[in-house]
């Protein structure tokens, strides 16, 4: 798993929630959009995820991600 990636989520929502939500990406098998993604922006489709759009959204903007639906399948991907 990417360091950067986990700091980047950890600052929202801590280390050990951060590592557990991209565990749970990394489970599902999703490749990320970019060999050497960094960024949440850039590391897999959200969409895709069973998180979805608005929990990785949310993280992106800084925001605390657990008030919105999981799963949320429905913007584009």
């Amino acid at each position: 798993m990417n360091k950067k990636l986990i700091k980047q989520v950890a600052k929202v929502i801590g280390k050990e929630l951060a590592v557990h939500e991209l565990s749970i990406v990394e489970e599902a098998g999703l490749d990320s959009i970019y060999a050497d993604a960094d960024t949440v922006h850039s590391a897999f489709i959200w969409g895709k995820t069973p998180q979805g759009i608005d929990f990785w959204s949310n993280i992106e903007m800084g925001r605390w991600p657990y008030n919105c639906k999981r799963g949320n399948h429905n913007a584009l991907s």
